[in-house]
This record gives structure tokens, C-alpha cells and sequence, in this order.
């Protein structure tokens, strides 16, 4: 027994050495490129920032970073991509936003406007805080209000009946939430945005290459998915247009 027991604890501490050294290894990279961006070797500083996505990581800083490094070499499709990206993990990080906005004003005098900017702005500034931690927040905040009142609706016996009101409302919403954030993770799962990353590509009205091309989509152009055909993706724009575009030309959050 004492064997068995003497093993479980070589292995769990070889398991978090192996971790801290990953680790460790994860940091310096992300360091070393950092070293580069503010060098201005920014290949190299895109070079080792995607190493690390390829390694599974996913934070917030390094979307921002990678993001910035994309703005620098001119590729703004990827830029603002991985701008969405760090918001989606940090949705009310002001840089983030402010470097976004930046990166799609920088997109206007290259790109034809495909609707009314100001609304669409509006729309995509709302959405944005619409995230699953947002969510989270929010039950957190609800669940809490209801543990409190039901405290009080323990200790204090004179105010029970005001309690009761309060106690029923955060449940309510509660519940509420809840379902709303199980039912929106499971919209997005079907259908996630994509950012556009080639220059130039066409929205056609069928997933077939000799298909009419409806209008063009640039560089940078938030869409989301309808459905996926074999290299074929048929998407929506924010303005409600539809149509299909080849796989290669987009990439999701």
C-alpha cells in the first residue's frame, strides 16, 4: 500500500513539474516575442505569438498582441480578427476596443460600404458585450441576490413578507438567464462568426463556381454562419444579406 500510495505521488509531482516547465517554456516564448514587436521584427514576433496558439493557449493578451502584430505587417482581416477574439475572452478591455475600431476605420477608404456604418456600428458595439461571460456575470449576480434574500428571510421573521417578492424575482431571473445563456452558447456553436480575410472575395447565390455573383465581401467583413457545404459556406451579413463564398476566404472566432 505504502508503494502504491509513494508512486500516485511520483506522478503528481512529476505531472506538475511537467506543467510548471511547459509552462515556463510558454512564458518565455511569449516574452521573447514581445521582445521582437517592440524591436519592430515583427515576422518574428508573429512567428512565435502563433506558436503559441498552435500549443491550444488561448488569452486575451496574446489575441491582442498577435492582433496588433497583424495591424503592423498590413494583414487587417487577421488583425481584427484576433481583436474579436480577445474580446470574446475580455469583453470590456478598452484597448482591445479602441484598436478595433482603429483597425476597421483604417478599412474605409479600401473597402466599399456595404450598409449604413453608423447603425451597423451600433449593432456590432452591442453585440460585442454579448458574450458568455457577460452571461456568467449576470447569474452570478442574480444567484447572489437570491442566497442574500434568503438569509435575511431566515434571520429577520418581521420582513417576510416584503422578502418574498424579492426572493421570487432573482429566482426568476435566475432561471431566466440561465436558459438564456445555455440557448445563445448553443446558437453560436451552430452558428459562429467569421471574419474575412482575403482582400476580395464573391458571394454567390449558390455553392456553385458558374453561380451569379451577387456583391463582393472585403477584407475585414464580420459574417456569420448559415451553413457549411463541403468547401462552401453559405453566410449572413449584419445587414441580412445572404449568400455562398468558399471556406478559404473566412476565418471564425
Amino acid at each position: 500500500m505504502k508503494k502504491f500510495f509513494l508512486s500516485i505521488l511520483i506522478f503528481m509531482f512529476s505531472a506538475g513539474m511537467l506543467y510548471c516547465a511547459q509552462r515556463g517554456g510558454d512564458e518565455d516564448i511569449y516574452n521573447r516575442a514581445n521582445e521582437y514587436y517592440a524591436s519592430k521584427e515583427y515576422q518574428n514576433a508573429l512567428r512565435l505569438y502563433s506558436e503559441l496558439i498552435e500549443r491550444g493557449i488561448k488569452n486575451p493578451h496574446l489575441f491582442f498582441n498577435l492582433g496588433n502584430t497583424y495591424f503592423k505587417l498590413g494583414q487587417i482581416g487577421y488583425a481584427i480578427l484576433y481583436y474579436e477574439k480577445a474580446l470574446s475572452l475580455l469583453p470590456f478591455d478598452r484597448d482591445t476596443r479602441e484598436n478595433l475600431d482603429y483597425a476597421r476605420r483604417s478599412l474605409k477608404e479600401r473597402v466599399f460600404p456595404l450598409y449604413s456604418e453608423s447603425f451597423f456600428k451600433f449593432l456590432r458595439v452591442v453585440s460585442s458585450y454579448i458574450r458568455p461571460s457577460f452571461f456568467a456575470i449576470l447569474e452570478l449576480i442574480f444567484f447572489t441576490g437570491f442566497i442574500l434574500f434568503m438569509q435575511l428571510f431566515l434571520f429577520i421573521p418581521l420582513s417576510r413578507n416584503k422578502l418574498k417578492k424579492y426572493i421570487l424575482l432573482f429566482s426568476i431571473l435566475f432561471f431566466v438567464f440561465g436558459i438564456s445563456t445555455f440557448s445563445y452558447q448553443s446558437y453560436e456553436k451552430k452558428h459562429p462568426k467569421g471574419i474575412v480575410v482575403e482582400g476580395e472575395t464573391y458571394v454567390l447565390s449558390a455553392p456553385i463556381t458558374e453561380s451569379e455573383v451577387l456583391f463582393s465581401l472585403y477584407e475585414g467583413t464580420r459574417l456569420k454562419l448559415l451553413e457549411a457545404r463541403g468547401e462552401w459556406l453559405r453566410i449572413i451579413l449584419e445587414d441580412g444579406r445572404e449568400g455562398w463564398i468558399l471556406a478559404q476566404s473566412t476565418v471564425f472566432i
